[in-house]
């Protein structure tokens, strides 16, 4: 009985981290989108919904992954007394579910780079932008007949 659930649970772990897998596939699109908006071409918050959506179909595959850790535990305490067929399927599962978090961790690892220099591009022409305006408020020309305060009097 624990065998046949440890491998129904190993399976499931393994078929959320396939999927988690294929999420990373959409990555370029992501960031795509983030690139889009710091262009103009689409809005801030079209980028940022969906930047959410891919984010929250990941935690989506973490929940189905982490569901099962209590009763996984308990369960694979007697994983050593299996017989040695059951024992290779587990195994077999491990090693692929072990592979796919490699897989994950190395895109995540790419994933949150590009996203972090690309904010970070941001921030930089957001701060450019502003020194901009600030320097045209200051020293444009105006249309009102009020004088600045850097104009000199007399």
């Amino acid at each position: 009985m624990s065998a046949s659930r440890l491998c129904e649970i190993a399976q499931i772990r393994v078929s959320s981290a396939r999927a988690m897998r294929a999420l990373s596939e959409h990555e370029p699109h992501v960031l795509g989108a983030v690139d889009a908006a710091a262009r103009g071409e689409i809005a801030q918050g079209e980028a940022e919904d969906i930047l959410a959506s891919h984010l929250g179909a990941r935690e989506s595959c973490i929940a189905s992954m982490r569901s099962f850790d209590t009763e996984w535990r308990e369960l694979s305490r007697d994983v050593a007394s299996l017989p040695a067929a059951e024992s290779d399927e587990l195994q077999a599962l491990s090693r692929d579910f072990l592979a796919l978090l490699s897989e994950i961790e190395s895109s995540d690892a790419r994933f949150a780079a590009e996203l972090g220099e690309r904010r970070r591009q941001a921030s930089v022409e957001i701060a450019r932008a502003d020194t901009g305006h600030a320097a045209h408020r200051a020293y444009g020309p105006r249309s009102d007949s009020q004088p600045r305060f850097t104009d000199r009097k007399g």
